[in-house]
């Protein structure tokens, strides 16, 4: 007797990638967005990061956090930028405090969108996340994010 099939997973509409190792922000992420709609990939191991970059996997938007490899992570930011098919995609850091201005000049240097400090809801991650994939909305009153000027 033949095993049944198992139906297909539709395609999610949005592909997230997080690398990092924050279990909180990954739980709160994948709370507010949801599969089928979204996927998010999560990835806590630099050398297979570098995997996924280079990897022709389409990613919506990448989350990189800071408090993981502070500014080694960067580094990471760089490598997207420098493949011609993450040119485009827009990077969040995320980091458990405000960043120091000459952080965050650093993180727009090497190809980071905006900074974004962790809260208790994540709001301002799950806002930033909306903003950069193109989604109107997001809730009114959550803490912003720092756009990197």
């Amino acid at each position: 007797m033949l095993a049944s099939a198992s139906p297909r997973t539709p395609e999610s509409k949005h592909r997230l990638l997080y690398l990092g190792a924050d279990l909180e922000l990954i739980a709160a992420v994948r709370r507010v967005f949801t599969e089928p709609d979204y996927r998010l990939v999560t990835c806590s191991d630099g050398e297979s990061a570098v995997l996924f970059l280079k990897s022709e996997i389409q990613y919506d938007l990448m989350l990189i956090d800071f408090d993981w490899r502070g500014m080694e992570g960067l580094d990471l930011t760089r490598l997207a930028r420098s493949l011609g098919h993450r040119k485009q995609m827009p990077i969040i850091l995320v980091a458990a405090k405000r960043l120091s201005s000459d952080k965050r000049s650093l993180a727009r240097k090497s190809g980071v969108k905006e900074c974004v400090t962790k809260t208790g809801d994540m709001g301002a991650v799950s806002d930033a996340i909306l903003r950069l994939i193109g989604i109107p909305g997001g809730r009114a009153g959550r803490p912003r994010s720092q756009p990197i000027t």
